[in-house]
């Protein structure tokens, strides 16, 4: 005798959607200042111009943007006229909390506060006179990170197109040497805290006395 047939209930697979979700979003923005520094001496004088907007916005709204980071290039370009000096020219952050980026608003209260070496500088010129080559962390404005000389009196003179060049000159005459490409880079991850973020660059131009 042949069991009664039962028609089959349709009972789909129930399956999950994978996604990833981002609690607030992360909105840096650096604020570029340039100092110019002039000699004491007679009929010398030391300078140098920005040609690009000095704000810069870094906005992570995408799980990519965390991942891959994001970069502007050429966000702001550095043209030097040196007269009758030698010169160092070094970069530094400027924040409330030496080391990390001033909170404006906060959008959550798990994370890690983003410290100012997650943003990252690169110089360029067609001589590649800079002594940082590639990326650099940025650091604060007491510990700075020179591209071209040092913290110590007298470098060795550096004549155009040498790496570290460091004479007098001008970007007007001499731009392989004279003029900087800034870009700049930054890589967050997912263990920053959500939030409002800014800091104030320094570009410091100074006689090598």
């Amino acid at each position: 005798m042949k069991g009664k047939s039962f028609p089959r209930k349709n009972n789909p697979v129930k399956t999950r959607k994978r996604s990833t979700a981002l609690a607030g979003y992360l909105h840096l923005m650096g604020l570029l200042v340039l100092l110019a520094a002039y000699t004491s001496g007679f009929g010398q004088s030391l300078s140098f111009e920005l040609k690009e907007s000095p704000d810069v916005e870094f906005v992570f709204n995408t799980v990519q943007k965390y991942q891959s980071g994001v970069v502007v290039p050429n966000a702001m370009t550095l043209r030097i006229i040196a007269d009758g000096v030698n010169w160092n020219l070094y970069v530094g952050a400027e924040t409330d909390s030496p080391g990390y980026w001033n909170e404006l608003t906060a959008y959550s209260t798990y994370g890690n506060e983003p410290t100012t070496e997650m943003l990252e500088l690169r110089f360029r010129n067609t001589a590649n006179t800079s002594q940082q080559q590639g990326w650099f962390p940025l650091t604060d404005i007491n510990t700075p990170v020179y591209i071209i000389g040092s913290e110590s009196p007298g470098d060795p003179s550096v004549d155009c197109p040498g790496q570290g060049t460091n004479t007098s000159g001008s970007y007007l005459s001499e731009p392989q040497c004279y003029r900087f490409n800034v870009d700049l880079r930054v890589i967050p991850g997912f263990e920053l805290k959500p939030g409002l973020y800014n800091l104030i660059i320094k570009y410091v131009i100074v006689e090598d006395l």
